[in-house]
């Protein structure tokens, strides 16, 4: 039986043509950092908000950056993005490429003492 909450590898073109954008690099280190909206991550970026989601849906469907909903004291919510990736190793050897996702872990205890400071 086959794990839900594990994610395949994306295909490696998928992650070199993400990657070969500058602008998805910043996204996913800035959210490895801090979880961030997509209005953040347009000025981190210093494009529009409507390239930055562009990007954001492209790593999200990729599995290489998570959606997560913040909660705000006024009763409304904001949507933020964090990382799913910690590494991305490429290996040629031996007549041979392989590459590996290191991706980032969830305690779901961290998470929700992260959720309840914020409150």
């Amino acid at each position: 039986m086959t794990d839900p909450s594990v994610a395949d590898d994306p295909d490696l073109s998928t992650l070199v043509g993400l990657l070969d954008d500058e602008h998805v690099r910043t996204i996913l280190a800035a959210t490895s950092a801090e979880p961030l909206s997509a209005a953040a991550l347009s000025e981190r970026c210093g494009v529009s908000t409507s390239a930055v989601y562009r990007r954001v849906d492209r790593l999200v469907d990729a599995d290489l950056l998570d959606e997560r909903t913040r909660p705000r004291s006024d009763g409304h919510h904001d949507t933020v993005y964090v990382a799913a990736i910690e590494r991305f190793e490429l290996v040629v050897d031996d007549g041979d490429i392989d590459w590996t996702v290191d991706r980032t872990e969830t305690d779901v205890a961290d998470e929700l003492t992260r959720l309840w400071g914020e409150f």
